[in-house]
């Protein structure tokens, strides 16, 4: 297939976002599906989270300066905090290494793989109201963003745990 061919399909949309505190990501060494841009994980533990769908969004940018062609990529999204975990959730968030975009067509963009190995958090920014709060996740990569291979071991989710 040609890199600048047609891009067949159904629109995209994202369907949730996930977070990761401790996983390990490292580039795809699958043949045929971008190597370099898409990441490998171990030890990930990707918790989703709740974001209103109307207010998420994904965008990137590419630059140039002196120090190549970095890549900033920022993601957006809203959830209610009008609980008590107000200030935990938001604390929490901040620690995130990863956050997985969760698309439509069953794919899932990664924010947090700034290089070939991450050296640096996503930057979190939160604006809150008496409502709700907004968070901006913000990034700069030397590479444009990539899809996450994740895969899971043992018995299927159907198969009950107790006989």
């Amino acid at each position: 297939m040609s890199q600048l061919a047609k891009v067949k399909g159904l629109p995209v949309y994202i369907c949730g976002v996930e977070v990761s505190f401790v996983a390990n990501a490292y580039p795809s060494a699958i043949d045929n599906w971008q190597p370099f841009f898409n990441s490998l994980f171990d030890n990930y533990d990707f918790q989703k989270t709740y974001v209103g769908l109307g207010s998420v969004s994904f965008a990137e940018q590419s630059e140039e300066n002196n120090a190549g062609n970095p890549f900033k990529q920022k993601l957006e999204f809203r959830f209610p905090n009008h609980d008590e975990n107000r200030s935990e959730r938001i604390a929490l968030i901040k620690k995130a290494k990863y956050f997985k975009i969760n698309l439509n067509n069953g794919k899932n963009i990664i924010i947090g793989r700034n290089d070939f190995y991450q050296n640096a958090k996503p930057k979190c920014v939160f604006k809150s109201n008496q409502s709700s709060t907004e968070v901006e996740v913000q990034t700069i990569s030397m590479f444009p963003a990539g899809y996450g291979v994740l895969t899971s071991f043992g018995l299927p989710s159907f198969l009950p745990i107790q006989l």
